[in-house]
């Protein structure tokens, strides 16, 4: 998914230029938050109901509901269809009202499947959808469609992901009650809130910068927090795969001590990636930004905050995760209000005084404060477990990858073709130095590949 997205991203920003690539990232953007109106909250309630394995029709009730408040939400948009295309720059209503409707309907689907322990099948759909999505916009934009083209990928890709996930879900044969819709909405009534905090997360420095900046600022910010975003991957996986195992644990009422066994693991590796992402963001992101075109080699210092931004935000993840799947979407109602309203009066200041460097300063600050937030409430209902050890060594192999990138790049130099090759070899390095290092990484490496390595486990 992150392959086809990083070549589309260069195809776009190469064609579109940065002025009109910057359009899309702010419809996408505008987008983002339009869909969590059209959320509430309703697609984490259907995971954790689904996925509880108890009586009810979770399934159809979800979708009524869910089309009941897409409905709504795009008669908002087409009402303020003049101040949107305004706020803009483009007349783009309509097409936003389609990828809504796409964007709700494969949320839901993914949600369902995550529910019914389908998990390995729903985080399928994320790379069809961006390959879909990617093909589509490059055949459109080099065809000469231009941004047409990159919306229509967009629509596209959720459309045949959405079929494909559609196909593995079980849908129950009771009729949907009253008492489902109730089930529902006491969850969603305090998850809808950790929507908006993803979302203000991922998008509000963007949409703020875009009142302060031109687009074509807004586009090379856009590319250093997807860059940032790359490395998360991991741990959004992670979080993703355990919450379903947690939420039927917990429902079973079994003992919580396999919980925290869960969250520990899950700590122990969200910063497989990002961890050796933030050292080489700093060794060789400049260079690394040349790929998508001149100019966006200035958002060094940005991809080097923002990473650090989305190493905490993913420890954050984990605890928060935890404490949803275990019913008590009360506490992250808390923790996702203080993050929403500190991450929305930071940006506002911080950018109006610094620009964006502001806004990565504050979307920074937020995920450490959420951070602590999600420890404090995480130990009041389990005993948090935090392997610092294991994270330590994933630092010490990160830092002895940084002396060969390092040694290499003062050695042969810093062309693009060279730094590739020592992202190469500094990946090769951080893993086998991470090998060594570990033994529980090594034990979860030989559990899970069909042949043995030569590093053996103990």
């Amino acid at each position: 998914m992150s392959f086809s997205g990083f070549v589309a991203t260069i195809a776009l920003t190469r064609t579109l230029g940065q002025d009109r690539y910057g359009t899309y990232v702010v419809v996408l953007s505008v987008l983002a938050w339009v869909v969590m109106a059209g959320k509430l909250g309703l697609p984490q309630a259907i995971r954790k109901r689904v996925s509880e394995r108890s009586e009810g029709n979770y399934v159809a009730m979800g979708l009524f509901a869910q089309f009941g408040l897409y409905a709504i939400v795009a008669v908002c948009l087409w009402i303020a269809r003049h101040h949107l295309n305004e706020f803009i720059g483009i007349e783009a209503t309509l097409v936003l009202i389609m990828m809504l409707g796409v964007r709700l309907l494969l949320d839901v689907v993914r949600s369902i499947l995550d529910g019914q322990h389908l998990v390995h099948v729903s985080s399928i759909l994320s790379p069809i959808e961006w390959t879909g999505r990617s093909f589509v916009q490059v055949t459109f934009v080099l065809s000469g469609f231009g941004i047409i083209g990159a919306f229509a990928g967009y629509i596209v890709g959720a459309v045949v992901a959405t079929a494909i996930g559609t196909y593995f879900v079980t849908v129950p044969q009771t009729l949907p009650s009253r008492q489902d819709l109730y089930n529902l909405k006491s969850y969603a009534q305090f998850s809808w809130l950790g929507s908006i905090r993803g979302r203000t997360f991922l998008s509000m420095d963007t949409i703020i910068l875009a009142f302060f900046v031109s687009n074509s600022l807004v586009a090379v910010y856009e590319i250093a927090w997807n860059l940032a975003s790359l490395f998360a991957i991991f741990g959004s996986s992670i979080s993703q795969t355990l919450f379903p195992a947690m939420s039927k644990i917990s429902s079973e009422q079994e003992s919580d001590a396999e919980i925290a066994r869960l969250l520990r693991i899950s700590l122990a590796f969200t910063g497989l990636f990002i961890v050796p992402g933030f050292v080489g963001s700093a060794l060789v992101g400049d260079i690394i930004l040349t790929i998508y075109g001149s100019g966006f080699d200035t958002g060094y210092y940005l991809l080097f905050v923002l990473t650090f931004a989305r190493l905490l935000y993913g420890y954050m993840g984990q605890f928060l995760s935890t404490i949803n799947a275990v019913d008590r979407p009360d506490l992250t109602f808390y923790i996702n209000a203080v993050f929403v309203v500190v991450n929305l009066v930071l940006n506002i200041v911080l950018t109006w005084q610094f620009g964006w460097y502001g806004a990565a300063t504050a979307t920074t600050i937020s995920a450490g404060l959420g951070l602590v937030l999600g420890y404090y409430y995480a130990s009041q209902i389990i005993n948090v477990v935090v392997p610092f050890g294991e994270i330590a060594k994933q630092w010490i192999a990160a830092g002895i990858m940084a002396i060969v990138v390092l040694a290499g790049r003062l050695m042969i130099g810093s062309s693009l073709p060279i730094v590739v090759i020592l992202v190469v070899v500094g990946s090769a390095v951080y893993f086998g130095a991470l090998l060594a290092l570990s033994h529980e990484f090594r034990a979860t490496v030989h559990d899970n590949l069909p042949f043995e390595l030569p590093v053996t486990v103990e």
